[in-house]
């Protein structure tokens, strides 16, 4: 699998792929920074930003982006002609994707530590760079399901998926059972950690915060459900189509 892995490693290389991986979060920052610059809660606001819309669209963009990449370079016929497990083939390719989305992460905690030294903080950096990370385990569910939708339709069709999946997970955010929608896991984990609500608006000391850590354990297990799934159709798929 870690082969595989490599193998998509070596593909990307030199593609907008790679450089989106610290673009994005760039760009989120500066915007962030531009709009929120006056409340003195860049930080906070960059991290509440990210986690509830920006990291969904990422992981919709890039993974839609290297299915784009393959179908224009092999049309997949270098996958489909492979004498390996295509099951592990596709597991590897599922890591490549967490690979880049955990160095977008350490990407945009590097830009919040420079930030801190700039602008104000209200919480601890420590909290702040939890948080980031925690947002990252949050939405590893997203990655095989991405992986899957774009192969059997298309980049668009993912990134629509992701931005009415983060307007669902804020109206629902509220409700008694709101928070059973996986994109919402992303956006209630950090509260606690940065401060802030999902509606921006900053943690008073007679709000109960829950303890939302579960959404971890939650995204992990539907992560490897979801792994293993898109592994098995993929197969499913590749030898039919062979």
């Amino acid at each position: 699998m870690f082969n595989y892995c490599s193998i998509e490693i070596l593909k990307t290389k030199r593609t907008i792929i790679r450089k989106l991986v610290w673009i994005f979060p760039l760009l989120v920052s500066i915007i962030t920074f531009l709009f929120f610059a006056s409340t003195g809660y860049v930080v906070q606001s960059i991290i509440n930003q990210w986690s509830f819309i920006w990291v969904n669209l990422f992981l919709a963009l890039e993974i839609g982006l290297i299915d784009r990449h393959e179908r224009n370079s092999t049309d997949y016929k270098m996958i489909l002609s492979s004498p390996d497990d295509l099951f592990k083939y596709e597991l590897g390719r599922i890591l490549h994707d967490v690979l880049l989305s955990l160095i977008t992460t350490c990407t945009l905690g590097i830009l919040v530590i420079l930030l801190s030294f700039l602008m104000p903080m209200k919480v601890s950096l420590g909290a702040c760079l939890l948080a980031l990370f925690g947002i990252f385990a949050a939405t590893l569910w997203e990655i095989p399901l991405y992986s899957w939708l774009s192969r059997v339709t298309n980049l668009y069709v993912s990134v629509g998926l992701a931005f009415a999946g983060s307007l669902i997970g804020i109206w629902v955010d509220n409700l008694s059972l709101g928070k059973l929608f996986p994109f919402t896991w992303s956006a209630i984990m950090p509260v606690s950690l940065i401060q802030m609500h999902v509606n921006g608006l900053l943690v008073e000391d007679t709000d109960k915060i829950p303890n939302n850590s579960w959404t971890l354990l939650a995204s992990l297990i539907l992560f490897i459900v979801l792994s293993g799934l898109s592994a098995a159709v993929f197969k499913k798929q590749v030898v039919k189509n062979a």
